[in-house]
């Protein structure tokens, strides 16, 4: 659990519904720091903070917990098979394929969590991708930080215990550009400087940046597919589709799944 702040260059337009549920929920002055002190590091020609908030929320790195994972789920006696699915050979066709690579066992119900790849997996035309770009700096910072405003963001997202912290970032809809871009790079090491200047340890006076990645989230209109169904004789339950909020809401998303896998069987054993 970490200090986290919320800022805005202007009016909150977002609903914070979320404020009674999380722990120490506070507004901030823009008279006292932090957020005085951000905006006197930001350019004269640069967006003010005009309001913020603070509070206590989960922090997790990434990594590590997607490793946690994995060898929960080995230790439940979890098989692991890499295989690479022909996504225009349409769901049927790519469930028999996985059928072959796991030596003869019969599968009781697929999980079809393959996120962007359900626009043609599934010919899901709803699905759209959300460009994302970051850049990975020494040092973890104390708090986790996100300013927003109109065509503006900057956050700073600390990895625990690894010493290391993401910048970030981008959310272009529709954008399926996978390459990284420098001008995005240098605008976001830029406006991070101004939430966090103390990360800023570099020979030269700036971040040490460690990798540069960018990613597409899988953007899904009307919101993620979680339901149950049955694809060439293949019990299927999808889970995709969850935009940029996979983390925040994997634990729920699994829950139901759990749920629709059970009833799938169910169905099969009064069948």
């Amino acid at each position: 659990m970490v200090d986290t702040i919320d800022s805005w260059n202007g009016p909150v337009k977002d609903e914070l519904w979320w404020a009674p549920h999380v722990q120490d929920f506070r507004q901030l002055s823009t008279f006292t720091d932090p957020v005085l002190a951000i905006n006197k590091r930001t350019p004269d020609d640069g967006p003010l903070i005009e309001t913020a908030i603070a509070y206590r929320a989960m922090c997790v790195n990434v990594p590590r917990y997607l490793l946690y994972l994995q060898d929960k789920g080995k230790a439940l006696g979890v098989t692991v098979v890499k295989a690479k699915l022909q996504t225009d050979a349409g769901l049927e066709r790519s469930l028999k394929a996985v059928d072959s690579r796991i030596g003869g066992l019969r599968v009781d119900c697929f999980v079809n969590a393959t996120g962007l790849g359900a626009a043609k997996l599934c010919k899901d035309e709803a699905m759209y991708p959300i460009r994302g770009q970051t850049v990975l700096v020494k040092g973890e910072a104390h708090v986790t930080q996100t300013r927003v405003g109109d065509g503006y963001s900057a956050y700073c997202i600390p990895r625990p215990g690894s010493g290391s912290t993401i910048l970030g970032g981008t959310k272009q809809v529709g954008n399926w550009q996978e390459a990284v871009d420098p001008a995005t790079t240098r605008l976001i090491l830029e406006r991070c400087s101004y939430i966090i200047p103390e990360l800023m340890t570099g020979a030269d006076g700036g971040f040490e940046v460690i990798s540069v990645q960018c990613g597409l989230r899988p953007g899904r209109e009307g919101g993620p597919r979680m339901e149950k169904e049955t694809v060439g004789g293949d019990k299927v339950v999808h889970a995709y589709g969850h935009a940029g909020g996979g983390y925040q809401n994997s634990i729920g998303s699994a829950r139901l799944v759990v749920k629709l896998v059970k009833e799938s069987l169910r169905m099969d054993a009064k069948l």
